[in-house]
């Protein structure tokens, strides 16, 4: 399979798989319906989408001045390399981070964080990710910021809903996935 299959494929099965789930976790056990999900929140739709935006654009912007930190430059190789085995443009860029702002976000702070809470969803969310690592280090110390970070996207589904979640995460893989890019062509 083609690196541009894989990635797609990848974005789908988050969005439709792990979203889907979400979905169903939520449908069965939360006794909402789909409407309750998406439009019966905190706040509105416009002040949500504004907060998630908010939020991501001042962590992503914390998060890229610590990878561009030298203790963190193996991290930030590993994934520019990533990014340029599979040859990720920018539209690729926009279709993964939207998979997984959506698929993940329904999964994680949709589905299982009523059961777990924020702050245990969130540490399983970052070490299903794989940056809760203590045999390396630096991206440890990484993996214990996004852990905060992530909190946010818990808070902010708590007390604004879920499409505030969905637009942070969106707007912070974006980012990130944009600079390991752009790195990789200053390489």
């Amino acid at each position: 399979m083609e690196n541009k299959s894989k990635i797609y494929l990848a974005g789908f099965a988050t969005l439709f798989c792990l979203g889907g789930v979400g979905i169903f976790l939520i449908l069965l056990f939360q006794n909402k319906s789909l409407e309750e999900i998406f439009f019966n929140s905190p706040s509105s739709i416009l002040f949500q989408l504004l907060c998630g935006f908010a939020y991501g654009i001042v962590t992503s912007g914390i998060l890229v001045l610590l990878l561009r930190k030298r203790m963190l430059k193996a991290t930030k190789v590993f994934f520019s390399d990533l990014m340029k085995r599979f040859n990720v443009s920018g539209l690729d860029i926009l279709f993964l981070s939207f998979c997984a702002g959506v698929g993940e976000e329904l999964f994680f702070r949709g589905a299982i964080q009523p059961w777990l809470g924020i702050w245990l969803t969130t540490i399983l969310f970052i070490a299903l990710h794989g940056y809760l690592n203590p045999k390396n280090k630096p991206l440890f110390i990484y993996g214990i910021v996004l852990l905060i970070v992530c909190a946010g996207f818990g808070y902010l589904m708590k007390y604004a809903g879920i499409w505030s979640a969905m637009t942070a995460h969106f707007i912070i893989d974006v980012v990130l996935m944009q600079e390991l890019r752009l790195h990789k062509i200053r390489l």
